[in-house]
């Protein structure tokens, strides 16, 4: 389905039936690269995945390159589909976007799952999303073949589901504008990190790190643990990165375990 959201249509994708859990994907995926938690998770939850900003069947619209364009474009769907509030688990991208939509919006996140993810970026990591996002002002040819070593590098613990994720982000960033504004608004991190505002958090917050993580190691769950209050982090054991891909069943656990806690 698609919704007018602000300026873009938002394609978004429903199963399950129960509480509203709304799945936010990483950079350069779209809702398919939630497709193994799924049957976990739709027996107990109405699921809704959607496509960010200029990914999948996304349109890209009047992209400013900010964390914040993208949390309110979340926000906007969930007006869309009639909802006053939802839990959040967001990967990677994901999870730095459903922290600032709980940080700017509280009242709309009953609980929140960062997963893989950080609060800051520094300025290695922030010269590494300026290059992506260069490279993809000069179009999908330019941008391939880093794309490619780039999910090689995030699929080194698990190489048999490299071709498919692979595939899947060729299919998503078709048009790469999408995957450049979203490498802007992670950049943006290194200079207007998340970490003096995540005090503001009042949803009760599981973090999620993955012990072979290279890019969100397990520090940098720590230090969001630390700056939302009354949040705990619990580590997946032998996952790198892509932990949704990797180890489904075991986040899949600490999802359900968490959003069935009094």
């Amino acid at each position: 389905m698609k919704s007018v959201c602000r300026d873009i249509e938002t394609a978004w994708f429903e199963v399950g039936r129960g509480p509203a859990l709304v799945l936010v994907h990483g950079l350069a995926d779209d809702h398919r690269a939630w497709r193994r938690l799924v049957p976990q998770l739709a027996l107990d939850h109405r699921l809704l995945m959607y496509d960010l900003r200029g990914h999948g069947q996304s349109t890209l619209g009047d992209a400013d390159g900010t964390l914040k364009q993208l949390s309110e474009d979340l926000v906007a769907l969930l007006d869309a589909v009639g909802l006053e509030s939802a839990d959040l688990v967001g990967f990677s991208l994901g999870g730095t976007l459903v922290m600032r939509t709980a940080i700017d919006h509280p009242e709309r996140v009953r609980r929140l799952m960062p997963v893989s993810t950080s609060s800051r970026v520094g300025r290695t990591a922030a010269e590494w999303y300026a290059d992506r996002a260069r490279l993809a002002g000069e179009g999908l040819e330019a941008l391939r073949p880093a794309l490619e070593e780039d999910t090689r590098q995030q699929f080194v613990n698990s190489p048999a589901d490299f071709a498919d994720h692979f595939r899947m982000r060729l299919e998503s960033i078709a048009d790469p504008r999408g995957f450049g504004n979203a490498c802007r608004a992670m950049a943006g991190l290194g200079s207007a990190p998340l970490d003096p505002e995540l005090g503001q958090v009042r949803a009760p917050a599981l973090v999620v790190a993955c012990e072979l993580d290279k890019l969100c190691p397990p520090r940098a769950g720590e230090i969001i643990v630390q700056g939302i209050p009354g949040s705990r982090l619990e580590i997946v054991a032998g996952s790198g990165h892509q932990v949704e891909v990797e180890r489904p069943a075991e986040l899949a656990a600490l999802i359900t375990g968490f959003l069935g806690a009094p």
